[in-house]
């Protein structure tokens, strides 16, 4: 009886730590979106900036993401996995506070960027925590449902920070936001997190003198390209979906387009998880893949309600699914004392995607309009599937 509960307890994925990292999780990324889409419109009504500067206010949040995957996939392991969550945990909440000081925009970006590398240090250490609470060969179910906390903060981070701002006052903002980043500490208090147990050779690589091994894993690389592409595409979205469905005079279409592609993520992510531990990579990237170019191609052709839904079903399936199965794949092959390096340069080059994709896809729609950048973009994730294919999807077999 004690052998078949151990058993069972070894192929859970909702076990008490799994919970907790998914919920710390899920705070901090709410930090992260209520920020995202309120500083912009704070910078410009606190300091009279135009659009680029007040654009620069909430996205530099993201360049400091960046430096902070970079750290912890250098040192998680040699600083110690649960120290370093809850360094990077304290920070987050402290820097949170910051926002509720008269400062001027020069402290405000420097807040905003401390504030970006933090929480890339917070939410590196909990995807590669989590790895560990997940049993092997439900890895693409367990990392699907991780990855949940932050389609929810998606859908609900935009929703609660502009209804705060319109209903009360952005100091009740930045408390709300240091509240949730205090919750996301506390729940990462209370995680168990064992010490990884290293050969010694692993050991020495761990303490060898820095080379670029120790910023990218490069067997995460060829799943890193393809997703710095699609994170690209998927700015197009984000950016500039409310402005498209405005200028055609359906305002009121881009909130229900995330719900709704909120809606089918928390659906299907789960089940392609389990497709991926059952079936293999490519048996879900390349439908994965094809959904999300149908859903861009999709959007530059839409001229009504159940076009553009139809699209947020299609990119549900599609980018919904993609990165973090992406992550799942791109760790399935490193050594565990690598799995934070791999984890980092992975997130690394999303995150770099999503910093250049307003820039670049902003230019070829000034230039050109909605439907062409969209389609620009369908050309990009077909370039991004071609890519797959020939950098993974040719020696991908079936999971083990």
């Amino acid at each position: 009886m004690e052998q078949g509960q151990a058993g069972k307890e070894k192929t859970r994925i909702w076990t008490r730590d799994f919970t907790l990292a998914t919920l710390a999780g899920l705070f901090s990324a709410m930090v992260f979106y209520i920020t995202l889409t309120t500083l912009a419109m704070y910078a410009g009504r606190s300091f009279g900036t135009g659009a680029g500067l007040s654009g620069l206010v909430a996205s530099i949040f993201i360049l400091g993401g960046v430096a902070g995957r970079i750290f912890s996939g250098r040192y998680l392991d040699r600083v110690g996995r649960r120290r370093l969550v809850l360094i990077g945990g304290v920070l987050f909440f402290l820097i949170s506070l910051t926002y509720l000081l008269p400062v001027g925009l020069g402290a405000l970006l420097a807040i905003r960027l401390l504030h970006g590398v933090t929480f890339g240090i917070v939410h590196t250490a909990l995807a590669t925590i989590v790895v560990g609470f997940i049993p092997p060969k439900r890895r693409g179910e367990g990392i699907g449902f991780f990855s949940l906390n932050f389609v929810i903060a998606t859908a609900l981070g935009p929703f609660i920070g502009l209804s705060v701002i319109r209903h009360f006052s952005y100091t009740m903002l930045f408390a709300l936001c240091a509240g949730s980043a205090l919750l996301s500490l506390l729940f990462a208090v209370f995680i168990h997190i064992e010490k990884p147990v290293f050969t010694e050779e692993q050991l020495a690589r761990l303490h060898a003198r820095f080379s670029l091994r120790d910023i990218f894993e490069t067997k995460a690389l060829p799943l890193a390209f393809v997703i710095i592409l699609l994170s690209l595409c998927y700015t197009g979205v984000t950016a500039f979906l409310d402005s498209y469905t405005t200028g055609l005079g359906m305002a009121s279409v881009a909130p229900i387009f995330f719900v709704v592609y909120a809606a089918f993520i928390l659906l299907i992510r789960p089940l392609a998880g389990k497709l991926l531990d059952r079936k293999g990579d490519n048996i879900v990237m390349l439908p994965t893949l094809l959904c999300f170019v149908c859903s861009l191609l999709l959007l530059s052709a839409a001229k009504t309600w159940p076009m553009f839904l139809f699209a947020a079903v299609l990119m549900a399936l599609g980018y919904g699914n993609i990165l973090n199965i992406g992550q799942a794949i791109a760790i399935k092959s490193v050594d565990v004392h690598r799995i934070g390096t791999a984890t980092s340069t992975y997130f690394v080059f999303s995150d770099a995607g999503m910093g250049i994709g307003p820039l670049l896809m902003g230019a070829v729609c000034s230039r050109a309009g909605f439907p062409p950048m969209y389609r620009a973009e369908a050309c990009i994730a077909a370039a991004a599937l071609v890519l797959y294919c020939v950098l993974h999807g040719r020696f991908a077999g079936k999971v083990r």
